[in-house]
């Protein structure tokens, strides 16, 4: 065995036929992650400097899901078994000097510490070829490894091939396999294509290494949870289960307080602080980030989003794409749409929507407001029904508030407007051209009581 860099191979080229998806199988998300994207970023974590996706349906998407990761695509033109499209990476990594990892790329749920344990065994017996394996309480569908009278495995038979007494064998292959690039790539020329299927399997590698008399080595992974592959949407909800319970439980014990781990959604890329307390319902999406000693209560969806220390969102909100600074309170039943920024000790309401807006630090608006494409300054009151204009039907304008001032409850601010700082618009106004600093903005038509009208117009409540 020499020694070298580690190379891994994805082989993500299968049809996906049983998830009934018009996706390709490894794009479908587990935790807000592709799953061959967890399977590239799992060969990050363990050392893979160069990485090889064997691709085939939906290369296209494949390619743009993959954009901005430092992997190597190679087609597989005809679906013709697992042996055949890992041979296709021979045309990147036929001169790979260093062991090379080959897996698939639909199994979302592998840790980076059962792929080291691997390449250790591989290391410590002098392999020349090591393979995963696992004691399975569900082994159907999977091929069993057959081991020698020395109990090292010697060939892999698929379930399709299996005669009763091999489908009584517990451990299973699991798919990913260590090799140096030479003898992988040899031998995965000489498989063939003799079985039911008519297809060229890699599991026939195992065979042909044995039988030449190279040294085999194998891992048996601990969580069989971790074997699960991806084939139908009922997998997907298995894996999308566990990899949920594996982030509750991080996020556990690094001080985040989880009312009811098992309802609770939180995808693999968010960040959380110390001391913040997550209710039942609640899901954070995306890239968010949320502050230490936080409030989330029930219901609430978050997403690509950015809150500060000591923030409260009251349940059933939605905010998407936006940042919240400390101490703010948010909701219940609050939309905080994309481009919203609350500075720090803002307090937004039940049924208020902001979006594309800029709301200055103490600001409150309490409840049942609209402000769309508005700058807020500091210390601003909004009333109740108050609505920021912002859309003539053919394109949008701003509405500027300047700090400290108070809009009365179903104002009506028609952008482009400003409401400059310290000023008044008394309730029920409507408002089209600049409230200056400090004055009261009146904008409604006087009041005229019009005495009789009723019983004239309906006659008396004896008729």
């Amino acid at each position: 065995m020499a020694s070298g860099e580690l190379a891994l191979i994805l082989l993500a080229a299968g049809e996906g036929t049983r998830m009934r998806s018009q996706l390709p199988k490894v794009l479908h998300p587990v935790c807000g992650r592709p799953i061959l994207l967890h399977a590239v970023r799992l060969g990050r974590e363990i050392g893979a400097k160069r990485i090889v996706v064997v691709v085939g349906r939906g290369e296209d998407r494949v390619r743009d899901a993959l954009a901005g990761e430092e992997v190597e695509l190679v087609r597989q033109e005809q679906q013709l078994g697992t042996g055949h499209a890992a041979l296709r990476a021979a045309e990147l990594l036929g001169d790979h000097a260093g062991p090379i990892l080959v897996t698939n790329g639909d199994h979302p749920l592998y840790r980076p510490q059962t792929f080291a344990a691997l390449l250790d065994a591989y290391r410590a017996e002098s392999a020349d070829l090591a393979l995963l394996t696992a004691h399975s309480p569900e082994p159907e569908g999977y091929g069993r490894v057959v081991r020698d009278s020395d109990g090292k495995p010697e060939r892999i038979v698929e379930e399709t091939e299996a005669q009763n007494e091999i489908r009584a064998i517990s451990e299973v292959n699991l798919g990913a396999y260590v090799a140096e690039a030479e003898l992988l790539f040899h031998s995965l020329a000489q498989i063939g294509n003799k079985n039911r299927k008519g297809e060229f399997y890699l599991t026939d590698l195992l065979e042909l290494v044995a039988e030449s008399g190279r040294r085999v080595a194998s891992f048996a992974v601990e969580d069989w949870n971790e074997a699960l592959g991806v084939n139908t949407r009922a997998d997907l909800a298995k894996a999308e289960a566990a990899m949920r319970e594996r982030i509750a439980e991080r996020w556990m014990r690094e001080g985040v307080t989880l009312i009811d781990p098992g309802q609770t959604y939180i995808e693999i890329d968010v960040e959380i602080g110390a001391d913040t307390v997550i209710s039942p319902g609640v899901m954070l999406r995306g890239a968010t980030r949320v502050g230490s000693g936080c409030r989330i209560d029930a219901g609430s969806v978050i997403e690509d989003s950015t809150l500060g220390d000591g923030v409260w969102i009251k349940s059933h909100c939605s905010i998407e794409q936006s940042e919240i600074g400390s101490d703010c309170e948010v909701g219940p039943s609050a939309h905080l749409r994309p481009d919203s920024q609350l500075s720090d000790g803002v307090r937004v309401g039940n049924f208020v929507e902001i979006k594309n807006s800029r709301l200055g630090r103490g600001t409150k608006a309490d409840h049942l407001s609209y402000i769309g494409d508005a700058t807020v300054g500091s210390g601003v009151t909004i009333g109740c029904g108050a609505i920021t204009v912002n859309y003539d039907g053919r394109e949008k304008y701003r509405t500027t508030i300047g700090d400290g001032a108070f809009v009365g409850c179903n104002a009506n601010l028609i952008a482009p407007v400003e409401v400059a700082a310290e000023a008044y618009v008394a309730a029920g106004s409507t408002i089209t051209n600049r409230v200056p600093e400090g004055s009261l903005a009146v904008a409604r038509a006087r009041q005229r009581n019009i005495e009789g009208w009723r019983k004239r117009r309906f006659g008396s409540n004896e008729d």
